[in-house]
């Protein structure tokens, strides 16, 4: 661990960010890597959470930036490649796609939907909750689309069509990684992801992998926030980890760039191209979830910054960013 001051950044500015942060009382940790380097970090405790750098918080949506490196990986063992039809490996009759789905649709959330279905991620329990986990989720058919989706989602709308934020199509990559690897997806990213970065404190809920060791790419991973900038500095690295290269850097330039249907999504991250985090760079890309689960991934200040926690507020990206934001050294 080095010094926020030896790589050009104000102790006192991230202090101050940092109880911005830490206001509400929701959130559990902040971390700070510039050049390589953890640099600052800060932890709460409340509710939900203990202030030590190996909790575990909840991913929720942030998961799905995990996701994208698990086919990331796949794609640069030459398993993969994500022009392919998802039917190759996870049957339309089993997967509820349309026959012309492509993996790069459920990237990029242009699938047009599917009717088969895992339940949304668990919430953090109460420090005091002593409520066993529950059993994995499985999927299920759905007679009807989820409140909130366009008309025609998961029956009508054709793959490529439109973008539509939605995790439900995005967690068969799941199928897709077991069946073109030949291991299970939870044992493909423990193998060949978390194992390589060094997490430390990376799982998954119990209701995050199903009967057949798939997990939800959609979420329910439970992680440090020093792990969750691991992921961060992956693809700030252009996919390289300690001399080697995990993921292809072609794979990762696409994944942070503008897809078709979407200036601020690349493959399973938001990107800051049209400006909707105001004050951050335009070539800010992050990872999301829930309640203000963030890696934020800043390449022109070679820095990554994750934070994690929960409570009642939705700490949106905006949000964060003005605690943040003028912790930043001028460019």
């Amino acid at each position: 661990m080095s010094t926020p001051d030896a790589h050009g950044l104000s102790p006192a500015a991230l202090e101050a960010a940092a109880a911005q942060l830490a206001a509400p009382g929701e959130r559990q940790g902040l971390v700070v890597i510039r050049h390589g380097e953890l640099v600052f970090e800060r932890y709460w405790a409340n509710d939900w959470a203990r202030a030590v750098p190996e909790w575990r918080n909840v991913s929720f949506s942030a998961g799905k930036s995990w996701g994208g490196a698990m086919v990331g990986r796949a794609v640069t063992t030459g398993r993969l490649n994500i022009d392919e039809l998802t039917s190759k490996y996870h049957p339309a009759e089993i997967s509820g796609f349309r026959p012309q789905t492509r993996i790069r649709h459920l990237l990029t959330m242009t699938s047009g939907g599917t009717m088969n279905m895992k339940p949304s991620s668990k919430p953090p329990k109460k420090l005091d909750d002593a409520t066993p986990p529950g059993p994995g989720v499985e999927y299920e058919w759905y007679k009807e689309a989820e409140r909130g989706t366009p008309p025609g989602y998961g029956t009508t709308i054709q793959p490529g069509e439109r973008f539509f934020y939605d995790g439900a199509p995005a967690d068969h990559l799941a199928d897709i990684i077991t069946a073109a690897t030949g291991k299970t997806s939870h044992r493909y990213m423990m193998e060949e992801i978390v194992a390589p970065l060094g997490c430390e404190n990376f799982n998954y809920q119990r209701e995050g992998v199903d009967s057949k060791d798939n997990i939800r790419i959609g979420g329910s991973i439970t992680l440090s926030c020093r792990d969750l900038a691991r992921l961060g500095q992956l693809y700030l690295n252009k996919g390289r980890w300690n001399g080697e290269q995990l993921i292809a850097a072609d794979y990762i330039r696409d994944a942070v760039n503008p897809s078709a249907h979407n200036p601020a999504y690349g493959y399973l991250w938001w990107l800051n191209r049209s400006g909707r985090t105001p004050g951050a760079p335009r070539s800010m890309y992050f990872a999301a979830g829930a309640r203000g689960q963030f890696c934020f991934v800043l390449p022109e200040h070679d820095m990554v910054i994750a934070t994690m926690g929960y409570g009642a507020t939705q700490l949106s990206a905006p949000d964060a960013w003005k605690a943040l934001g003028p912790a930043l050294p001028a460019i």
